[in-house]
């Protein structure tokens, strides 16, 4: 059973981890962001069966769910006295998911390809995982790594506890 799941800079979610039992209800306005929570575990799901990146052009592309509004939302924002507004960064943009489970956890950022102007491709929107992880127990940490994913890179402890590359 999934303990607790996270969700950030997706759609309406801008950071959010929800710890989860049983059974689950969740209610709430209209456009606070059931409908984009209940997307974001499907696109786990998608995850799974290896297909986050079509998922996510079915769902409209990167650009389409990441998350639109600021970096930080102040107090100001909050009460209402300054509306909610988009910014320019120049930080990379990354999408992420994941859950903890009391065995086994699993999370994955997503991100756009890196500009190549030697490489002109119509994929350039597409997104590109740049890092994805498994581990044992609830929490994330370098001992309980079981697999380590950095953009093509990817890592498994084996039995004796030594990292071996996947080719």
């Amino acid at each position: 059973m999934i303990d607790v799941l996270a969700v950030t800079n997706f759609r309406s979610i801008l950071d959010l981890q929800v710890p989860l039992g049983s059974l689950n209800l969740v209610t709430g306005a209209n456009g606070v962001g059931k409908s984009n929570l209940y997307r974001s575990l499907h696109l786990l799901s998608a995850c799974a069966q290896g297909g986050i990146v079509n998922s996510l052009a079915r769902d409209g592309g990167f650009c389409s769910t990441y998350w639109a509004g600021p970096p930080v939302i102040s107090r100001a924002m909050k009460n209402g006295t300054v509306p909610i507004q988009g910014v320019r960064t120049t930080k990379p943009k990354r999408l992420k998911l994941g859950f903890s489970c009391e065995d086994l956890s699993y999370a994955i950022s997503l991100g756009l390809r890196p500009a190549d102007p030697c490489d002109p491709t119509l994929f350039k929107l597409d997104p590109d995982i740049k890092r994805e992880c498994i581990w044992a127990g609830p929490i994330c940490k370098p001992s309980a790594m079981l697999v380590d994913r950095r953009g093509v890179l990817v890592q498994t402890r084996n039995e004796s506890g030594v990292w071996d590359i996947i080719d």
